[in-house]
């Protein structure tokens, strides 16, 4: 059996460096306090021991747990991974570390979340929400006084790094039409936990009216990452199906493949699909997924770096940023569009407001 491995403390370390206790602090917390001499001397006799000063102790000493938190609807979505990355890398510069955890699209547990975290002594809070316009966990944040900026969602209410949805979509659209798609159906989960799905589908409707196509089907399924089959089949044996799926995020649209397969359909050859978020796996696909690409490791790392001047951590003497901030987004072309027939002329005297 093993021994545990002994921790120096800190009065070992002074003991060894020939400093006392409070001199081997200030070389870890305010180092420009000492000698360059005593503090490489200290520093040289820590690594030899492996010392590592509590940050727990640090934390109750100064008030400030250097921690913010992280809170995503998944982590079955990669572009929350994505998102985490980019907050993570931009904390660990300033010295900061970051908790994570998940809501699964629930708003109670969005509040479950943010009092966990405020607990934890995070000191702001980087968040997606199912509803930025009516949010108890945004609220809560709100009467605590806690700095928060939020990620994907859109609100010129609060501070906030996302993209467009709206146009995104409206541009979708419009380069489905170009390629003779004329009848469209967008497919998402519960619009109710999710105003990112319902602002693109509101830019594609709006898109399909402009371009004087019939009006989008909107195919809602139970799972905001997987397509219900029963519901994918109705909308396919109607007198008039989908030509093409765009999909709310690029998961639903590798869920809606599969199953279109299943189904004895090829893609694009018998329907086109596209989706939106631009992970890295849809390029890999065979074929590539169409879809619109936005840039989730730097929308982490913006929201995370906006959070930090909020909390009066920058490096340089800069602004901070305005926000809403809003990063932009690219339609990414793979081999899931198929160009159709040419569509027919815009009708006319129609109204799309």
């Amino acid at each position: 059996m093993t021994s545990a491995r002994h921790t120096p403390s800190i009065r070992e370390i002074a003991q060894a460096a020939g400093v006392s206790p409070a001199t081997v602090s200030r070389a870890f917390n305010q180092p420009e306090l000492l000698n360059p001499g005593t503090l490489a001397r200290i520093l040289v006799v820590a690594r030899q021991h492996d010392f590592r000063p509590s940050r727990v102790g640090s934390s109750l000493r100064s008030g400030s747990t250097r921690t913010l938190g992280l809170i995503a609807p998944t982590l079955s979505n990669p572009v929350f991974a994505e998102c985490f990355e980019g907050a993570e890398q931009q904390a660990r510069e300033a010295g900061y570390s970051v908790m994570l955890t998940a809501t699964a699209y629930d708003a109670q547990r969005e509040c479950d979340a943010v009092r966990n975290m405020l607990d934890h002594r995070v000191e702001g809070l980087i968040l997606t929400v199912a509803n930025a316009h009516d949010s108890p966990a945004l609220d809560l944040l709100t009467q605590t006084g806690t700095p928060y900026v939020l990620a994907y969602n859109e609100s010129p209410r609060h501070p906030s790094v996302s993209v467009d949805n709206h146009q995104a979509a409206m541009d979708m659209v419009q380069w489905l039409a170009q390629r003779g798609q004329r009848h469209i159906a967008f497919v998402s989960g519960p619009l109710s936990a999710s105003d990112r799905a319902r602002s693109r589908l509101h830019g594609a409707q709006e898109q399909a009216c402009l371009q004087g196509l019939p009006g989008i089907v909107h195919l809602s399924m139970a799972d905001h990452t997987r397509c219900d089959a029963g519901t994918l089949r109705t909308a396919l044996a109607n007198r008039q199906p989908p030509q093409a799926l765009f999909c709310s995020n690029d998961l639903l649209a590798t869920s809606a493949i599969g199953l279109l397969q299943q189904l004895g359909l090829t893609v694009p050859n018998d329907i086109s699909v596209c989706g939106f978020d631009g992970m890295a796996f849809a390029a890999m696909l065979q074929p590539a997924l169409t879809t619109v690409s936005q840039p989730s490791h730097d929308m982490g790392r913006q929201a995370c770096a906006l959070l930090l001047s909020m909390l009066g951590i920058t490096h340089d003497a800069a602004p901070a940023p305005a926000f809403p901030i809003r990063l932009p987004y690219r339609i990414v072309p793979g081999g899931t569009v198929a160009d159709a027939d040419l569509p027919s002329p815009p009708l006319t005297g129609v109204s799309c407001s």
